[in-house]
């Protein structure tokens, strides 16, 4: 197979909801169009066959946002609002992954962070719904018994795509952070991890390097043997934030974590590098750091089976209210963690 073309779009978007609490679906409509035509753009110039746009390049985001207010614009997967991108995928015949804030008709008054990968027909053909986060925002765990019933058990939190172009896998944001979530993915098969993310300015991206954020990229992609192509948010327009609250950098890492290009800063742009399948398979046959042959799961599972971590299952009961309800279970595991011995006492 001979290599092909990926783009990652740092796409500017508009908060579908501002401080007021008022949802206005006019601008999702305009979000989905902006980010096909940047599809369209990136296949006229650089036939790319798998496009990556950022987390809320649907949605945008706001500060000060009531969870109520989220939960109204909210939409269902497939659905009228994505149908720009579904337009374009078919047009160009390409692969294209993003991200919406999803309602599940099975779990009432909740909303999900949602990664969709939508095929060259048109369809969604991956759902992966965000495992880590702080927000208002249900995760999988969270509801983990009846979502496993009604999606084919643990498989269906770490799903995963094969395509002509490699299997893929998707993850979002704040998830780069736990190895277990790449790592489920490429046990799984992925060999192309889609880190559709929305990353704000601090000191953890300006360290020499790159920053801590940049130095977990590299070492998922190194460490699953995988590529990774990282989508950040673009210009915040029409909001309370200020344009460039996201420090951009989005790029493309291969499988040794070499990055293969980059954006240069937080402007909108695409980022373009070729794929190589037939090395990264090469790589994977070969036994020199092949981490996934080497890697034990069994004597690893007893001590994350001990470990008193989030708790399955801490909002079947009823959704969340406020990202506050999520805090006071931090609070709670934070606590017993102390208690055990694991973390110092504040």
């Amino acid at each position: 197979m001979e290599p092909y073309n990926l783009t990652v779009v740092q796409s500017s978007v508009r908060p579908v909801v501002k401080a007021d609490g008022r949802f206005r679906p006019e601008v999702l409509r305009g979000n989905a169009e902006h980010a096909a035509r940047l599809v369209r753009q990136g296949a006229a110039a650089f036939r790319s066959k798998l496009f990556v746009l950022p987390e809320f390049c649907l949605h945008g985001f706001e500060l000060g946002v009531p969870t109520a207010a989220w939960l109204e614009a909210a939409i269902t997967l497939p659905g009228p609002e994505i149908e720009p991108l579904c337009q374009a995928a078919r047009d160009t015949g390409a692969y294209v992954a993003g991200m919406a804030y999803e309602r599940i008709p099975a779990f009432p008054g909740r909303f999900f962070n949602t990664a969709f990968i939508i095929d060259p027909q048109g369809e969604i053909a991956l759902r992966y719904r965000k495992m880590y986060s702080l927000t208002g925002k249900t995760t999988p765990q969270d509801v983990y018994t009846e979502y496993c019933r009604l999606f084919g058990g643990p498989e269906s939190l770490f799903p995963v795509l094969d395509t002509p172009l490699g299997r893929l896998g998707a993850l979002v944001c704040y998830d780069i952070h736990f190895p277990e979530v790449a790592r489920c993915l490429a046990l799984r098969g992925a060999e192309i991890l889609l880190h559709i993310t929305s990353e704000a300015r601090g000191p953890e991206h300006y360290e020499e390097g790159g920053g801590a954020w940049s130095a977990v990229r590299k070492a998922r992609a190194w460490e699953n043997v995988c590529y990774l192509a990282m989508a950040n948010t673009g210009p915040n327009l029409d909001s309370d934030l200020p344009p460039n609250v996201c420090h951009g950098e989005s790029q493309i890492l291969d499988f040794t974590g070499r990055a293969l290009n980059r954006a240069g800063g937080t402007e909108e742009c695409l980022v373009t590098a070729p794929v190589d399948l037939v090395a990264l398979r090469r790589r994977r046959a070969g036994a020199r750091f092949g981490f996934l042959t080497e890697f034990c799961p069994a004597a690893h599972a007893p001590i994350y089976a001990a470990a008193q971590g989030w708790p399955l299952d801490a909002f079947a009961a009823a959704p969340m209210g406020s990202s506050q309800e999520n805090g006071a279970v931090q609070r709670r595991v934070h606590q017993q963690m102390c208690e055990s011995g694991l973390l110092p006492r504040p």
